[in-house]
């Protein structure tokens, strides 16, 4: 194959493209190829040719996403539309600038100028701006950047959020708004210009959760592990398969690696990170797999209702919570979960509306100065609540709530409306946008097993001075008469 014709490849190919940028860009190390990258770089091209107009892509770090996407792309954009305006954003200046070096010495190679024909305008290239003679342009700039005066037909967004700002809703919050009131309006046609997303899962509400709640989004996932097979079909009609448990690299990244790996890291981030699910399929601290399930509760036992409480009703702020269950023998029998934004003036209207519909004598309620005023409305209507007064923290009381469940004692009443609800903020505690159910369920099952709790104390300080076999028995019997036998 002689050179026009290899260049002709390289024109039309994104794929043999990236793999003649690599070498440029980075010639330490030699291109390995792999199937994922024809899938990105497929669904990359057709971007290119505005076939798609807005485009998600996750995937794990390490996998060249910053290469193709904010190195390569560009340049393959320009090299066929030289006038075509292209804005690049990344967290960070620095990281922006430094990919807007890495293009401008890609543009600048001989290899680049013997397939294209488009020149950066030499008095016009710096670390924000690379300037084409047909004034086109690659512009840099972070989140949160100056914009002032700039507009694209293409927008591609690569790591809008640092992996260690993610769990704080502020900065979270700070992007989705930036994204939304600036970055978006920046395109010259909102009709055919084109927005790429390239990034990591972080958090159920980083950019790709908050894009995906938006319509007219292609989503291109590809987890560290295949969790199931997967066929993609790329446009020249060729298909690639992946099977389940098949990492996307094995050559440089094997099975074994990717594991060890998944073992030195919290379930939530290689969850997110790693296979682009921020909300683990067992959850975090809480393992929602271990909840069995119902479907006529067993007579008999006491109705109890565990709420938490929320005292503003605003769009950012908290939901209340009653979570209504039965308890019975040693069991929690979960049969409704009430959950609303509802204002001050009418919750003592409804903690009374759901406990008679419940026919609930056991209100358990957190008792801190907000509540204060709550508590002494409803003693006004004989409705006395016990009274929780939390100590832990909310991860230690979730663990605490776990042990009874690892134990088999806590039901969910089998296809109830809130338990997908309830599912997505088990799973994702702590790292969720909300917790009041989570904290409704642990506030009911501690005070659930708190009167066993104390019956142990006493028990244990009965024969903490006699190590007896007699003793050994007598605090067994004590055990099992009070129900213990499972739960301690």
């Amino acid at each position: 194959m002689d050179i026009k014709e290899f260049n002709v490849i390289l024109r039309n190919d994104f794929y043999a493209f990236i793999q003649k940028a690599f070498n440029e860009i980075d010639n330490s190390q030699e291109f390995v190829h792999a199937d994922y990258l024809k899938i990105v770089t497929d669904a990359l091209q057709k971007c290119a040719e505005k076939k798609c107009k807005r485009l998600i892509i996750n995937i794990p770090p390490r996998k060249l996403k910053s290469l193709i996407t904010s190195i390569a792309l560009p340049a393959w954009i320009l090299g066929h539309d030289p006038n075509a305006r292209i804005i690049c954003v990344s967290y960070s200046l620095d990281l922006a600038s430094k990919f807007s070096r890495d293009c401008k010495k890609l543009m600048n190679s001989s290899f680049y100028k013997s397939v294209f024909k488009t020149r950066l305008n030499p008095e016009k290239q710096n670390e924000k701006q690379l300037e084409t003679t047909q004034n086109g342009y690659r512009y840099a700039t972070s989140v949160e950047g100056t914009l002032t005066g700039f507009g694209g037909n293409f927008i591609i967004v690569d790591d809008p959020i640092k992996a260690s700002d993610a769990t704080s809703q502020v900065i979270r919050k700070s992007v989705n708004d930036w994204y939304d009131n600036t970055l978006s309006s920046r395109l010259d046609n909102k009709k055919e210009g084109v927005i790429i997303v390239v990034m990591q899962r972080l958090h159920i509400d980083d950019l790709t959760g908050h894009l995906l709640k938006q319509d007219g989004w292609e989503v291109l996932s590809l987890p560290a592990i295949a969790e199931k097979d997967e066929k993609y079909v790329l446009s020249n009609g060729k298909e690639v398969l992946r099977k389940e448990g098949e990492v996307l690299c094995p050559v440089l990244e094997p099975v074994d690696e990717v594991l060890k790996l998944k073992k030195s890291m919290t379930n939530y981030n290689f969850s997110a990170q790693y296979q682009q699910a921020p909300i683990p399929e067992k959850g975090n601290i809480i393992d929602f797999g271990l909840f069995k399930y119902y479907d006529i509760a067993p007579a008999g036992g006491n109705v109890y209702q565990s709420w938490d409480i929320a005292f503003k009703t605003g769009k950012n702020n908290d939901y209340s919570v009653c979570i209504t269950a039965k308890i019975v023998d040693e069991n929690i029998y979960i049969e409704n979960i009430y959950r609303d934004k509802i204002d001050i003036a009418a919750l003592e209207c409804e903690i009374i509306t759901q406990a008679q519909k419940f026919q609930c004598k056991n209100i358990i309620i957190e008792a801190t100065n907000s509540t204060e005023l709550l508590l002494q409305n409803l003693a006004k209507r004989n409705i006395y609540p016990i009274k929780y007064n939390p100590k832990e923290s909310k991860e230690t009381r979730a663990n605490y709530a776990s042990q009874p469940l690892a134990y088999g004692q806590i039901y969910l009443k089998r296809n109830a409306p809130w338990i997908d609800d309830f599912r997505a903020e088990i799973v994702a505690f702590p790292f969720g946008v909300n917790d009041d159910q989570v904290d409704a369920f642990s506030q009911l099952v501690i005070n659930k097993t708190k009167v066993y709790c104390n019956t142990l104390e006493k028990i244990n300080k009965l024969v903490e001075y006699t190590h007896s076999e007699e003793h050994k028995v007598y605090k067994y019997m004590l055990y099992k008469k009070l129900g213990l036998n499972k739960l301690f």
